[in-house]
């Protein structure tokens, strides 16, 4: 078709208002999102970080738990049968599970007697081991009680009778009531975390010598006494007997010219059960412990004493 020809079809199509042929009419261009411009501000994308809340500024840190034990005191509080509030101290053991000592002090004393004269009684008993660069073990009343073996390590529980020391209060109107405080520090010290509740044992001084044996029943694996004298009422060989017939561990210690101590002590035969210590003069109770006064064997006997009880 001639140029001519072609032109004039395209007026006569403008001219009727045909709709242009498909083939003649270019399509139209593909939508599209339209391009920011350069001065809009591009869209953030959603972050792909997990989200965190902070805790108020207040809010404690988390709770660490401590070392189940520490040489360290701890004081507690316990009540006996009859109501009364006694105050102890319980000094741990080197290592979990272990016996527990309980300590009876004298009349007219309180437990803090245990360590007079820096007698390293407690510490003994405890063994830690000897801080590092410090030499041997633990150093007990300047050398008079016998090193115990390495790892060998016992709790100590300590307590003041009612009327005393920190249990203060009214004094016992009849000193068979400190059979009851012996009874509540065996219960307590056995309840004590961490420690061997199965071997309790008692070591006290005269009343605390009878306290040990009286207020022991079902309760105590072992008893030492040292300067007894039948001061709570009840007869100590009676208990004593009683005691061995259970099994149990008993050891009586005295000086000869200390008033009822020697009778007391004697009044239960030896065996391998019951074992009896005799020294000469007067001494009485506690003074036992004081180092520059103490029997060369005490430790020793005392040792031999825990060792067979809690076998």
């Amino acid at each position: 078709m001639s140029s001519r020809k072609v032109l004039a079809a395209l007026i006569f199509l403008l001219l009727t208002g045909c709709a242009p042929l498909t083939a003649l009419t270019p399509p139209p261009p593909p939508s599209a999102t339209a391009l920011p411009s350069p001065s809009a501000t591009p869209t953030t994308p959603p972050t792909l970080r997990p989200t965190f809340t902070l805790e108020p500024t207040n809010t404690p840190p988390p709770s660490i738990t401590p070392r189940p034990f520490s040489q360290e005191k701890q004081r507690f509080t316990f009540v006996t049968e009859d109501g009364r509030i006694l105050v102890g101290y319980h000094y741990p053991a080197a290592q979990i599970n272990q016996p527990v000592i309980v300590l009876m002090h004298q009349s007219e004393a309180d437990q803090t007697l245990w360590n007079a004269e820096d007698s390293g009684l407690i510490a003994w008993l405890q063994n830690f081991p000897a801080p590092e660069g410090a030499g041997a073990a633990t150093p007990s009343a300047g050398g008079k009680l016998p090193t115990l073996p390495t790892g060998l390590s016992y709790n100590v529980f300590t307590f003041d009778f009612r009327g005393h020391g920190e249990s203060g209060g009214d004094p016992a109107q009849d000193f068979s009531e400190f059979i009851l405080d012996a009874r509540a520090a065996y219960q307590f010290a056995a309840s004590l975390p961490y420690v061997n509740g199965q071997k309790v044992l008692g070591l006290g001084a005269s009343i605390g010598a009878d306290a040990v044996v009286d207020g022991c029943g079902t309760l105590c694996a072992g008893a030492f006494s040292i300067s007894p004298g039948n001061y709570l009422g009840p007869e100590y060989g009676v208990t004593v007997s009683a005691l061995l017939q259970a099994g149990k561990q008993i050891r009586c210690m005295y000086a000869n010219n200390d008033g009822p101590s020697p009778a007391t002590c004697w009044s239960v035969a030896q065996s391998d059960q019951y074992k009896i210590f005799s020294y000469p003069g007067n001494k009485h109770g506690m003074t036992f412990i004081v180092p520059r006064k103490m029997e060369a064997d005490f430790g020793q006997n005392v040792y031999d004493w825990i060792r067979k009880a809690t076998e």
